[in-house]
């Protein structure tokens, strides 16, 4: 590809406490987090542990620690990783850790050799999310219950729940995760969990995390989760566009030959993405990619616009914009149009990683990130959402970096080509999961994605589906 556009959309803006900033850490810092809570300047975080003593004491000792300010380990830190700078009463979080002892439920040692004496990983595996819901139910229970739960493993339930030859990354039974049957149990039990593997808490090894870093995604992480604040929103979208995201995910009940679609939305009042489950969906054998029929289609707007109107008391969106990873098919196309009734700007984008193409940049630094790379009569664009990033002055990434795919629908796209990468672009900076400064995919597509294995889980425990994102994160 030697014939080709480019230009840099430039670095959207967040929106906090107290002003904008375009880098997450540095606006937290300066301004402190966008809402702490309704009607509250200050937030307590009740916060629940499930563990071992061993384990829950190395947690609790990193929450203590968070009460202090934690350096970075590197004399001369990038811009982008600035120390953590304490919870507490004067912290820019505006938030503060409460651990009562009621809160706390450690696993006695017979519930401990029952799950590493099981035969198999996978009976080690049932025996442990056997135990773990009886805790939960019993924590979720309290008057008044944490606000989020910690589940902190030891290392020797983690190796009895891992099969030798798989990644410690997966503890499973089956098709049973262990990661998202413990997010079912946080929809259940209407509480929220925070999972901290023992790898996480290993500063000194060399593939560990920095503390500092740790402390960053913990408490951003742990403030959104508590129900209790919104640490940053954007700095501008239009508060009157409805924007949605759809992914895919196969059943695990049933005939698992079926896929079902998983969406996301965000209202731009605060900017968070709520979950929703769509119907089931057809595979196209030819390309691999799964597509709706026109009816459910149809439906997943519906149920899309009924979230919005809740949340903008009745008013409906004057634009809908719906991202999702694969081209449209002319019956999802005409059913999305068709859900989503008088509303005349539509906005209908494909949004995909993974095609083969780089842009290389003649210095020591790859392409800005928000560059955009248009080949010459193509209804395609390439844009950087990670690459070099002149608010921190540097690239934070370990390797080369490539675009996404931005492809505007052919036949409903309301909106210029520009306009819509630059809200992509935004969107990439409003995962709540992590004070990174942005991430590769937009939340849209990111939460659905991520979400999609949970909803099969839930699916097969007939578990009722909650829209906030905090139970899925």
């Amino acid at each position: 590809m030697t014939n080709f556009d480019a230009h840099w959309l430039g670095e959207p803006s967040l929106k906090f406490g107290s002003g904008e900033a375009k880098d997450p850490r540095a606006g937290l810092l300066k301004h402190g987090p966008w809402s702490p809570g309704e009607g509250k300047n200050h937030n307590d975080i009740y916060v629940g542990f499930i563990g071992t003593s061993h384990s829950i004491s190395a947690v609790k000792r990193l929450f203590t620690e968070m009460e202090t300010v934690i350096p970075r380990e590197e004399e001369d830190p990038q811009r982008n990783k600035p120390p953590f700078p304490a919870l507490g009463a004067d912290s820019p979080f505006r938030a503060s850790f409460t651990m009562l002892d009621r809160w706390t439920w450690e696993m006695p040692e017979s519930d401990i050799d029952l799950v590493t004496d099981e035969p198999t990983t996978d009976q080690s595996v049932e025996t442990l999310l056997d135990l773990m819901e009886i805790y939960v139910k019993d924590l979720a229970g309290d008057d008044p219950p944490p606000n989020v739960l910690v589940i902190s493993l030891p290392e020797e339930i983690e190796e009895a729940c891992t099969h030798p030859d798989k990644s410690k990354e997966k503890m499973k039974a089956g098709d049973t995760d262990f990661h998202d049957r413990i997010k079912t149990f946080g929809l259940q039990y209407d509480l929220p969990t925070q999972l901290i593997r023992p790898s996480s808490l290993r500063f000194s090894d060399d593939e560990g995390q920095e503390k500092a870093e740790v402390a960053w995604n913990l408490a951003v992480a742990m403030l959104y989760k508590s129900h209790e604040g919104h640490p940053w929103k954007l700095g501008y979208l239009d508060n009157d566009t409805c924007y949605a995201g759809i992914s895919f995910y196969r059943v695990r009940h049933g005939d698992k030959s079926q896929t079902r679609a998983s969406l996301a939305q965000v209202f731009l009042g605060t900017g968070e993405s709520f979950v929703l489950r769509g119907g089931q969906a057809i595979r196209d054998e030819s390309t691999g990619n799964n597509h709706l029929t026109e009816e459910s289609a149809e439906e997943i707007v519906g149920q899309i616009l009924d979230q919005y109107k809740r949340k903008r008391r009745g008013a409906e969106p004057s634009r809908f914009v719906l991202h999702k990873t694969s081209r449209f098919k002319p019956e999802e196309r005409e059913g999305f149009k068709r859900g989503t009734g008088d509303i005349d700007k539509l906005d209908f984008v494909t949004v995909r990683d993974g095609d083969p193409v780089r842009l290389y940049s003649s210095g020591n630094y790859p392409p800005l990130r928000g560059t955009v790379v248009t080949p010459k009569g193509e209804n395609k664009h390439y844009l950087y959402t990670q690459g070099y990033t002149p608010a921190i002055q540097t690239y934070p990434g370990p390797r080369i970096p490539a675009p996404i795919t931005v492809e505007p629908d052919p036949e409903v796209c309301h909106s210029s080509y520009n306009d819509i990468c630059e809200e992509i672009l935004s969107f990439t900076k409003l995962d709540w999961n992590t004070s990174d400064f942005a991430k590769k995919k937009p939340v849209t597509i990111r939460v659905a994605q991520a979400v999609g294995a949970i909803l099969a889980e839930a699916d097969k425990r007939g578990i009722t589906v909650k829209p906030q994102y905090y139970y899925y994160m």
